[in-house]
Parts: structure tokens; C-alpha cells; sequence
């Protein structure tokens, strides 16, 4: 074919900061780890594809777990925000011990590129975030779920689905309320629902789909209960959001 220019396992950018040999590199939606030691401005290869022991934050990861770029700490994270999927971590090892990555002060954690990085959605698309409230885990009271992402200030929440894995439980008539730690009510993407509403299995149309709202500030997704505590369940959120140009 005459028109083939190279398989594009590496690609030449522009530096857009100062990038020291195998740091990670973002210049618009291209992602990729530097060759060598380059200039901002310099003319630099970065490799797209392969597995690589990137610097991360505080964050911790499991085998398999998605990793994001936060290109303000130059740093492989867990936090979605509006922060670039680059890959995925892999841990295991064949000598049993893992690679680093699995604990908050690891200073690396090893990821393969997915060559194709993107968002939860596409760039000025829709965005996913979630949570997952575990009574085993959160307990039974008001929380901030083990497993919950950050809905970045800015976005506008107009959409999701919740869903009952587990159906919750309590000696009275509890109800469950959803919202954020920051940026928006604590029942603006779901209202004071009662438990029987949230029966085993039942998939739940949350308030911001009829009530959309705008983050003016960061925030996780949190559980609200009232009347409680709950005894059991286990409740699954996903809220749909895109990023506004402009608070």
C-alpha cells in the first residue's frame, strides 16, 4: 500500500511539559510514555502500546482495575473526573508476588496501554460515574460509599439507573436518599425513596433524569438514610453527566 506511513506503535508530538524518559505524556487525547529526556517544545517520540510502570497517586489498584491520567499531577490514577482512560492494571506476576500498584504509598503501578486511550464517554460526550453502597462494607447509617467516584464540579447530571443487588432492609420504615459530599444536594439524584421501592433486583429511574442538575463543586456520590439504619442490602448507582465548558 503506498500510502502506509508505520504501524503507530510510537507517534512524534510536540512536548507539552518537560518529560523525563518512560513518564507518562498527554498532548490532547493522545497518550502515550516518552522515549527520552525532552524540552517542552521538543520534538519527542512516545510509545502508545505495551505495559509500563507508570507513577501514580495515593490511589490503589486491583489486576484488571481501570487507570486514568490526571495530566495536572502527571500521574496514573483511579479517579474518573475528567481524567483520561489510558489502560488497565496488571499486577500479577509469575513469581506470585505483585507488581507495585496495589497499595496508596506505591509509587508506580503497572498498566497496560490500551493504544486507544478515551473517557468513560467520548470528549464533550455523555460521562459515567459510580457507586456502590454495600451494607457489609458502609454499614448502616448516612455514608460516602466505599466505592464511589467523583462527579467533577461543572458537570451537568441528568441521567442514570440505580439498581437493588441486594435488597435493603431496616427495623422501621427507612428510606434511601442519593446525592453528593459536595456541589449539589444530598438527594438531588435521588429523593427520600422508601426501601420497599428498592426490593431485590428492582431498577430504579433516578430524580435527576426528570430534575437535571449543574455540579458547582467536586463531589462523591453519598447515601443518605433516614429512619435507619438499614440492616442489609447493597444498592448500585450510575449517573450520567457531560462537562460544561464554562461554571
Amino acid at each position: 500500500m503506498i500510502n502506509f506511513v508505520q504501524r503507530g506503535a510510537t507517534l512524534t508530538v510536540l512536548a507539552p511539559y518537560v518529560l523525563t524518559s518512560g513518564a507518562g505524556c498527554r498532548v490532547g487525547n493522545i497518550f502515550g510514555v516518552a522515549v527520552n529526556n525532552q524540552a517542552q517544545g521538543d520534538s519527542s517520540e512516545i510509545v502508545l502500546e505495551g505495559v509500563f510502570d507508570l507513577a501514580k497517586d495515593s490511589s490503589t489498584f486491583a489486576s484488571g482495575d481501570l487507570v486514568y491520567w490526571d495530566n495536572v499531577a502527571k500521574a496514573a490514577t483511579s479517579t474518573v473526573g475528567s481524567n483520561l482512560l489510558i489502560g488497565q492494571a496488571t499486577l500479577d506476576q509469575a513469581s506470585g508476588t505483585d507488581a507495585l500498584g496495589g497499595a496508596s504509598g506505591d509509587a508506580t503501578v503497572r498498566v497496560r496501554l490500551f493504544g486507544v486511550p478515551g473517557f468513560s464517554g467520548q470528549v464533550n460526550g455523555l460521562r459515567v460515574a459510580h457507586a456502590l453502597y454495600d451494607y457489609t462494607v458502609d454499614g448502616g447509617v448516612s455514608c460516602t460509599p466505599a466505592q464511589s467516584d467523583t462527579i467533577p464540579a461543572k458537570a451537568v447530571v441528568h441521567g442514570g439507573v440505580i439498581n437493588s443487588t441486594v435488597a435493603p432492609t431496616a427495623a422501621g420504615n427507612a428510606t434511601v436518599a442519593i446525592g453528593t459530599t459536595a456541589g449539589s444536594a444530598n438527594n438531588s439524584i435521588l429523593t427520600a425513596t422508601a426501601i420497599a421501592s428498592l426490593s431485590l433486583d428492582a431498577v430504579v429511574k433516578p430524580t435527576c433524569t426528570t430534575t437535571p442538575f449543574k455540579m458547582s463543586a467536586a463531589g462523591q456520590i453519598s447515601v443518605t438514610i433516614a429512619t435507619g439504619p438499614l440492616t442489609a442490602g447493597q444498592i448500585e448507582v450510575w449517573v450520567i453527566y457531560q462537562l460544561a465548558s464554562n461554571a
